[in-house]
C-alpha cells in the first residue's frame, strides 16, 4: 500500500470510529448493555438496515432471514491484500476460539468484482470453516447498503480503499456492537457468547 494509500484508509477508519464513538453516548444507546465492542447498543435502539443480496451459492439472504438467532456482518474485498486479510485471519481466529458457539458471518462486498469462486479463495486463505455468507452484487446494489452502514468506500486505478467494521447482531435484529480493526477477538468472542446466552 502507497504512503498515500495508507494515509485515505488511516482517514476512513478515524471518520468511521467518530460515527461510532457518537453513537455509544447517544441517549439511552449504550447505558443498558453489557456487551464491550467499540461501539455498543442497547437492545430495541439501533435496528439493524433491511437488506437483500445473494450470497457465493446464488441463495438470496436477508436481514429478515437472519432473524431468530445473533449473527456477525462485516464489509470485505476478496482481492485486498492489506487491511482485509489482516480482519479475515481476525475473524477465523475468532470462530475457532467460539468453535460450537460461533454464529454465522455475513460478509457484504465492497468490490462488485467479487466472483463466487474469489470469495472462496478468500475464505480459504483466511481459515473460514464455519457457517458464512459473502453477499455480492453489481456497485448500484451494494452502494446503498453499505451506506447504510456506515461503510465509505473509494475506488481508485488500483485498489479499493474502505472503512471496515464488524457489527454483531441479536436475534431480535438488533445491532448491538461494532468492532473496528484491529479487531479485539478476545472482547468479539465474549460478546457473542453472551449474545448466544440471551445475557446482553
Amino acid at each position: 500500500m502507497t504512503r498515500t494509500r495508507a494515509l485515505a484508509a488511516t482517514g476512513l477508519a478515524l471518520a468511521v470510529l467518530s460515527a461510532l464513538a457518537w453513537a455509544v453516548v447517544r441517549p439511552g444507546g449504550a447505558s443498558a448493555s453489557p456487551l464491550h465492542g467499540d461501539a455498543v447498543w442497547a437492545a430495541g435502539h439501533r435496528p439493524a438496515p433491511a437488506f437483500a443480496l445473494t450470497d457465493q451459492d446464488g441463495k438470496r439472504v436477508t436481514t429478515a432471514s437472519l432473524r431468530g438467532r445473533p449473527w456477525m456482518l462485516t464489509f470485505l474485498d476478496s482481492h485486498c491484500r492489506t487491511l482485509c486479510p489482516i480482519a479475515g485471519h481476525q475473524l477465523g481466529l475468532a470462530e475457532r476460539r467460539l468453535g460450537g458457539a460461533a454464529v454465522p458471518l455475513i460478509v457484504v462486498s465492497v468490490d462488485p468484482g467479487d466472483t463466487p469462486a474469489s470469495v472462496r479463495r478468500a475464505a480459504h486463505r483466511w481459515g473460514w470453516h464455519g457457517r458464512w455468507s459473502w453477499l455480492m452484487g453489481s456497485a448500484a446494489r451494494l452502494r446503498p447498503v453499505l451506506a447504510r452502514y456506515g461503510i465509505d468506500v473509494q475506488p481508485s486505478a488500483n485498489d479499493i480503499a474502505h472503512t471496515i467494521a464488524v457489527y454483531l447482531i441479536d436475534g431480535s435484529g438488533d445491532e448491538r456492537a461494532a468492532f473496528l480493526p484491529p479487531i479485539a477477538v478476545g472482547q468479539l468472542d465474549r460478546d457473542v457468547r453472551m449474545l448466544r446466552g440471551g445475557h446482553a
